[in-house]
């Protein structure tokens, strides 16, 4: 796997259409847009969108049913934009921005999905990023003036 690509595989003790529908129901309002969905095979295709550091990244997201009261979820995050050395970290913030919405939301019953999304991970930028980026911004900078 690259660095412009992350998976992630969670269980959760839920049966499978509660953890579908919670998918469905807390990915929007956690900053995903649902590009498409099947039930039958247990697929969600999700976009997230552009960041300080990313252009976006497209999210596949598989439900497995392992038992009546038992499921898998994989999520698979990978960058819009080919290679991008800042935005590599986003991937996994994406992955557990996701498991802890759908977790709280599982928790809490399916009560509140504003609670379930606001108490699951936000996405945020690496220090060691805004250092580059200002790195690189200097450099350009100079360039420019002494040219």
């Amino acid at each position: 796997m690259s660095l412009n690509t992350a998976e992630t595989r969670q269980s959760f003790p839920f049966a499978y259409e509660k953890v579908f529908d919670g998918l469905i129901s807390i990915l929007e309002p956690a900053g995903f847009a649902v590009k498409s969905q099947d039930r039958v095979i247990g697929r969600i295709l999700a976009s997230a969108g552009m960041s300080g550091f990313s252009w976006g990244e497209n999210v596949t997201i598989q439900v497995q049913k392992t038992s009546e009261a038992s499921t898998d979820v994989i999520i698979q995050s990978n960058l819009k934009v080919g290679f991008n050395l800042t935005a590599t970290s986003k991937n996994a913030q994406n992955a557990e921005r996701i498991i802890g919405a759908l977790s709280n939301f599982l928790q809490t019953g399916g009560r509140d999905v504003a609670k379930s999304v606001a108490a699951a991970p936000s996405a945020q930028s690496s220090p060691v990023l805004w250092i580059i980026a200002i790195v690189i911004g200097l450099i350009v900078l100079i360039s420019i003036l002494s040219s």
